[in-house]
């Protein structure tokens, strides 16, 4: 009686544990793991590397977060939880790099050498490594010696124009001419001995427009001036000498001839010429002449002006104004042999050019434009400009008269610089821009809607790339400015 339930409680225990060893199906449910799922853990390892793969603008060497703490897949294009640990390493954006802000000045030691020469405030003032320093006040014009160490200026004191010297430091101010006329055009001879200048019975000083420069021109003689005794000598009628580097020759604008009855009572405005003298006031001759004429034919235009020497003395290039053409003032400026003319064109400009301005090497030339005449209604700054334009080659311009072939092949305009000088190794120039200048702005729009004419600021350009280095601040609007070593 007592076997059979011992037999039962051992067969029972013989299956259940046959069961267990025969696989156990049920142990999954019951929540116990498999050992081989342990290691892999797909789910928690596999995906931060494509989350965290870092940007083109994130070096994958920066700190990466944790696994545990990256964002899901989906959060990826999103720049928050991306830490940037270096944030001046990523570019600035696309419209950021046109309009930076004004640069402050540059030290002038660490990008400036040489002397450069302005007007503030009516006053002549010099910049170089030494900083700003003020040499004379009332000035209208100014050219400085060979070496810089004489200045001779125009100074206006009590509505009179003179010519005066004075030394670079201020010191040793001398009036050297005392009349009612108004002297402009300063040349200084190579050895410094005499200058060269023009001398109108005029009220005002040398403008810059046509008809006034016409009338100023009619008024107007050459003289030559020696410092040492005073003594005067006028060698022709007329305006704008220009002398020789050898300082054998002067060229210089004729005074017009042709009348016009509509303008200053019919005072003579057109018809003249670009004539070569010596020192004596002999050997005169016609370089280049204007007969009056708009046509599109040689020697036509209202008047040639503005000579210039080329540095070695071999070319001079003036300018010739055409006339009105399609509500534009047109000009060519032109350049032949010193000793046989035939000049051709190079370059062309709106309004009134001033004297072509030859780089060190003679190869270059910059051409100040004012457009006072600007068909767009600007003014101030916006109706100036610069052209910088290499003689070597050749190229085709249109103009209002038809096409034009030109020496030179290339031009490059910086707009609204009202004046320029080339520093002495001819790599630069200083040129004079609007306060708060940027390049950004289009042209089609004016800097300065109120054509205000305040003071400016002097910026170093390299011609074919944007002015990116501010030397001085407060110089005179339309201020003459010259380079030396």
């Amino acid at each position: 009686m007592h076997r059979k339930p011992f037999f039962q409680t051992v067969s029972l225990l013989i299956l259940v544990l046959l069961m267990v060893s025969c696989g156990g199906a049920p142990s999954p449910a019951a929540g116990f793991p498999s050992p081989t799922a342990v290691p892999s853990e797909p789910t928690i390892t596999a995906p931060p590397t494509p989350i965290l793969a870092p940007t083109p603008e994130t070096p994958p060497t920066t700190s990466l977060p944790e696994p545990t703490s990256a964002p899901p897949a989906t959060s990826q294009p999103e720049p928050t939880p991306i830490p940037s640990p270096q944030p001046t390493v990523a570019p600035p954006p696309p419209t950021a790099t046109p309009t930076p802000a004004p640069p402050t000045p540059v030290p002038p030691t660490s990008s400036f050498t040489g002397t450069l020469f302005f007007l503030r405030d009516g006053a002549l003032w010099i910049f170089d490594a030494g900083g700003e320093r003020l040499i004379v006040d009332q000035v209208r014009e100014f050219t400085p010696s060979a070496n810089g160490n004489v200045i001779a200026v125009v100074r206006e004191v009590e509505r009179q124009f003179d010519v005066w010297t004075v030394r670079r430091d201020g010191s040793d101010l001398r009036r050297i001419t005392n009349d009612r006329s108004v002297e402009a055009s300063l040349s200084w001879s190579p050895d410094n001995a005499a200058l060269i200048f023009a001398a109108a019975d005029a009220s005002e000083f040398l403008p810059q427009t046509w008809p006034d420069r016409a009338l100023w021109c009619s008024a107007g003689q050459i003289v030559v001036l020696d410092i040492a005794s005073g003594q005067r000598q006028a060698l022709a009628n007329g305006c704008d000498p220009a002398l020789s580097p050898d300082g054998r020759r002067i060229a210089y604008s004729a005074p017009p001839t042709l009348r016009d009855p509509a303008i200053a009572g019919g005072a003579p405005v057109a018809g003249n010429a670009i004539r070569l003298i010596n020192r004596r006031g002999e050997n005169t001759w016609n370089f280049a002449r204007a007969d009056g004429a708009d046509a599109p034919a040689p020697n036509t235009g209202m008047l040639v002006y503005a000579p210039a020497w080329s540095p070695d003395g071999a070319s001079v290039a003036y300018h010739r104004y055409v006339g009105m053409q399609i509500e534009v003032d047109v000009n060519l400026s032109e350049i032949g042999g010193s000793f046989e003319g035939k000049g051709r064109p190079f370059a062309e400009g709106a309004g009134w050019l001033l004297p072509s301005r030859f780089a060190p090497d003679g190869r270059r030339t910059a051409i100040i434009e004012h457009n006072y005449s600007d068909a767009r209604g600007f003014g101030g700054y916006d109706d100036w400009s610069v052209q910088v334009v290499a003689l070597d080659g050749l190229r085709t311009v249109d103009l209002p008269q038809g096409s034009v072939t030109m020496l030179g092949g290339s031009a490059t305009r910086l707009p609204r610089a009202a004046s320029a000088a080339w520093s002495p190794d001819g790599t630069l120039l200083a040129v004079l821009l609007p306060p708060g200048w940027r390049p950004d702005v289009p042209l089609n729009e004016p800097f300065d809607p109120s054509g205000a004419e305040s003071p400016g600021e002097v910026w170093l350009w390299q011609p074919g790339v944007a002015p990116s280095i501010r030397l001085i601040s407060n110089v005179d609007f339309a201020s003459p400015l010259a380079w030396l070593p």
